[in-house]
């Protein structure tokens, strides 16, 4: 993480165009003051778990991904910048094209940004999964 910080920093170095960083730890890779905006896409858990199923994920990688998405992982993290800076995305009933447009929104200054955070706990959907989950002794 240190190198790739770095390489970044060097990166963009005296430069004023905007860079987008796309990724699970992009959060983890710049000072406060080196980032704009901070954008986390959210999808609901039982919805993301078919779309992880339907790209052949093992499943073990799927729950890694679920139980992270449900205890907003992500989204914790990257509370270490001000509330402001930050945006969540509810993907789970948008487009592509509908999450690229409010994305592109937020940066342009045209939408507030807005941290909620999203909460996945609290809807009846997860008990339902959770419920269905295989367990396995060991």
């Amino acid at each position: 993480m240190e190198a790739l910080s770095e390489s970044f920093e060097e990166l963009t170095k005296n430069k004023e165009q905007t860079i987008i960083v796309d990724g699970h730890y992009s959060h983890e890779l710049f000072n406060e003051e080196q980032v704009k905006l901070v954008i986390i896409l959210r999808k609901a858990p039982w919805v993301l778990h078919d779309v992880l199923q339907n790209r052949l994920y093992s499943y073990e990688k799927i729950w890694e991904n679920l139980e992270a998405e449900i205890m907003g992982v992500i989204a914790s993290e990257a509370q270490e910048y001000p509330q402001d800076k930050l945006h969540e995305v509810n993907t789970t009933d948008k487009s592509q094209e509908e999450t690229a447009d409010e994305i592109l929104k937020v940066i342009r200054g045209d939408k507030p940004t807005n941290f909620g955070p999203i909460d996945w706990v609290t809807y009846p959907e997860i008990l339902r999964l959770l419920v269905n989950r295989t367990c396995t002794l060991s």
